[in-house]
């Protein structure tokens, strides 16, 4: 906006002036058009801001149509056209930082990371409270298994007190933590995710996981639990717990939960063993 009012400025102050001196001279010795001078030309200014104003307006609602096809696309899982749509948005309107942050996520859908990170840090620098700017960026420094980066990113998101999903941000460092080998970390953060968003089946799911990893199995199958609670089609909860069912010795419970696994994806892998450890039961 700063950049695109200067220069509407400059030519407000070019256009100004040379009137001024037309009317300057026309007017010279007439007293009464001198001292209508000051006023005509503060209608002139006026008059050129309000068309620059329009013009902005028209850019903006331009960009923004531009963005909302965007991130249907993206929705969509149509990473080209939300590509296309969200870059003409960003060509009309550069200033505006959720722009950034969507292409930012197209690109890191299509395994662009490098074009990825750099639009969500120009989000960021446009808007530094941009907390889900922040967490998309982490995610992708989980992905390229920067843990410490992702881990300072999702803090910096964490900073921002208004942030609305900052169950996204501890799951993040949470991760981190697992995958750099510190569970006990890795189980207070998922935990503190979960009882953020009890709905958060990432949280459980991964924080039945880290128990596991922790040997603190009835923990691992009450989280396991959970996740079928809110999910009853995630079939590897079903058959995480069937086999923690298994080590514990409850063999007809275990059965029942692989029968689960059967019923919910008969073509699966997790089917496939489900059925040899019912064999293996009877």
């Amino acid at each position: 906006i700063l950049k695109t009012c200067s220069l509407c400025l400059s030519v407000i102050i070019d256009t100004v002036m040379e009137k001024r001196e037309s009317l300057e001279k026309r007017c010279l010795n007439n007293r009464f058009s001198q001292a209508a001078l000051p006023a005509f030309l503060l209608c002139l200014v006026l008059l050129l801001v309000t068309a620059c104003g329009s013009g902005l307006e028209e850019k903006r609602s331009e960009s923004e149509t531009h963005y909302k096809l965007g991130v249907v696309y993206l929705n969509d899982r149509n990473f080209i056209m939300a590509l296309e749509e969200l870059t003409k948005a960003i060509e009309v309107y550069p200033e505006e930082p959720s722009y950034h942050n969507a292409i930012g996520l197209a690109y890191f859908a299509r395994d662009m990371n490098a074009k990825a990170k750099r639009h969500m840090e120009q989000a960021i620098a446009l808007q530094p409270d941009f907390s889900e700017a922040y967490v998309n960026l982490a995610a992708v420094h989980l992905v390229e298994r920067d843990w410490t980066a992702a881990i300072d990113a999702s803090n910096k998101a964490l900073g921002n007190i208004f942030y609305k999903t900052p169950e996204l941000a501890h799951f993040n460092v949470a991760q981190a933590h697992y995958n750099m080998g510190k569970y006990e970390r890795a189980a207070e953060g998922f935990a503190t995710a979960a009882k953020l968003n009890p709905r958060y089946v990432p949280a459980f799911y991964n924080l039945g996981l880290t128990y596991e990893k922790l040997k603190r199995s009835k923990e691992a199958a009450s989280a396991y639990r959970r996740v079928i609670a809110i999910s009853p089609g995630y079939v590897e909860a079903y058959f995480k717990l069937g086999m923690l069912l298994v080590k514990s010795g409850e063999k007809a419970s275990a059965v029942e939960v692989f029968n689960s696994v059967i019923e919910l994806a008969p073509g699966s892998a997790e089917a496939k063993s489900a059925s040899e450890y019912i064999e293996l039961l009877k």
